[in-house]
């Protein structure tokens, strides 16, 4: 008989737990200020004590640490970053051998771009507001470097990644059940198809609404830190009604560190 997975709440953070506007918390990154609004901590730091949470999100370690130093208290189990490429049970790892660097070649060949130091298994690169077609420019260095890549393209920021991004693939290294899963872009998509219960905002992007709609999830009728508050009530009833017998979180056994 297989052995039932442990169950969690998996939620990303831009656009879901954290927005431009201003609320109670402030936390400051590279393109700017993001805030979570100190409901939406006390709803979260409710349903850890219930049901382990994982964070899963684009952002590298160094950047997902910025915000962790404002949710003190708040108990997490786990962590997928780089939209699935690295996946750890601590934010940060013990060092281990230095590797040479892959995407050196690229950058070698964008000299006016800027790259984006702390992700360690995808290349950041902040394009020149001159580069009328970012991506194409990529698509031409990776063919002359021989380096085989996937595209994601930003407002200002582009992304390569050595294998297609998935933060569904990411949460498989902790054998566990997406049992709610919440978020509002095109990189949630994989991890909201395979949950029972999906949720997402109003401001979603169209296909990420479409998504949560066709498994009958929660999609609120709010944006921004209301929007946030309301799918983290829903998520709190759904683990209350889940875990009454249960007050403290099963936790979770991680294989450790993993590159899909």
């Amino acid at each position: 008989m297989t052995a039932r997975r442990s169950r969690c709440l998996a939620v990303d953070l831009d656009g879901t737990l954290l927005h431009s506007e201003p609320a109670e918390l402030a936390i400051p990154g590279l393109s700017g200020v993001q805030y979570m609004s100190r409901t939406s901590a006390d709803l979260l730091r409710e349903i850890a004590r219930r049901l382990p949470v994982i964070i899963a999100t684009g952002r590298n370690a160094h950047s997902v640490g910025r915000v962790l130093h404002h949710l003190n208290g708040i108990s997490f189990q786990g962590f997928v970053l780089e939209n699935g490429l690295l996946t750890r049970p601590r934010l940060f790892s013990k060092g281990g051998p230095t590797r040479q660097d892959p995407w050196e070649p690229i950058c070698r060949r964008l000299p006016r771009w800027r790259r984006l130091h702390d992700y360690e298994n995808c290349l950041g690169l902040v394009f020149p507001e001159s580069e009328a077609f970012p991506r194409a420019a990529v698509e031409t260095a990776l063919t002359e470097a021989g380096i085989a890549g996937h595209i994601r393209c930003e407002t200002r920021k582009l992304f390569v990644y050595p294998t297609p991004p998935s933060k569904r693939v990411g949460i498989r290294a902790f054998n566990v059940e997406p049992f709610i899963v919440l978020g509002d872009e095109w990189n949630d998509i994989d991890l909201l198809e395979a949950s029972p219960h999906p949720g997402t905002l109003a401001s979603a992007h169209s296909d990420v609404r479409r998504t949560v709609q066709s498994k009958r999830g929660y999609c609120s009728r709010w944006s921004s830190h209301a929007g946030t508050e309301d799918l983290l009530r829903w998520a709190a009833d759904i683990a209350r009604s889940a875990f009454e017998s249960q007050p403290r979180p099963y936790k979770i056994q991680p294989n450790g560190d993993s590159i899909p």
